[in-house]
């Protein structure tokens, strides 16, 4: 009578791998369609911009700054005031208030100098959309945190752009804060 015993153990057996079995291919099929709609959902709503710089202009500025001062100064281009500057520690609230003010906010160009890579000086290529309110009102909050902060910034109008008068400007701006 004991081969019965056995056999219902293996028969219990087969059917909980079995089911196991079942479970762990229904859980990769599933897994398998999420990632999938992940995948489709990017590649249908991004695609890698063509040019870095937003501007014609941003680009013959970073180049006539690289090679002004691009021996004494990392030049980094589009650089969040986030990476920037940062609240002072309060209430989590009101630090995440402040922060989000700043977050995507981004300053065209950010000197840095070349030992500690310490942000020196913000330039910002004012354009046509800084005749905006909108812009204008973006610009004001921008200058007054970084007076606050001590972190000098130079606004350039691209239509007025030398080499003697950024390099006179750059020079300005550094010697105004030593």
């Amino acid at each position: 009578m004991e081969p019965l015993p056995s056999l219902i153990n293996v028969v219990v057996s087969f059917w909980a791998l079995f089911v196991l079995g079942f479970l762990v291919v229904v859980v990769l099929l599933v897994l398998t369609s999420l990632l999938q709609g992940v995948q489709e959902e990017i590649s249908s709503v991004y695609k890698k911009k063509a040019f870095l710089f937003d501007t014609r202009s941003e680009y013959e500025l970073f180049k006539l700054l690289t090679e002004l001062v691009g021996d004494t100064y990392y030049i980094f281009p589009q650089v969040h005031y986030s990476h920037l500057l940062e609240p002072k520690k309060a209430e989590w609230k009101e630090e995440r208030r402040h922060r989000s003010r700043i977050d995507r906010k981004s300053a065209d160009f950010v000197l840095c100098d070349k030992v500690r890579v310490v942000p020196q000086l913000i330039i910002e290529l004012d354009g046509a959309v800084h005749g905006f309110a909108s812009k204008q009102k973006r610009d004001e909050f921008i200058n007054e945190i970084t007076k606050v902060v001590g972190l000098p910034i130079l606004h350039l109008d691209p239509k007025n752009i030398s080499k003697e008068l950024v390099l006179r400007e750059i020079e300005n701006k550094l010697h105004a804060m030593a």
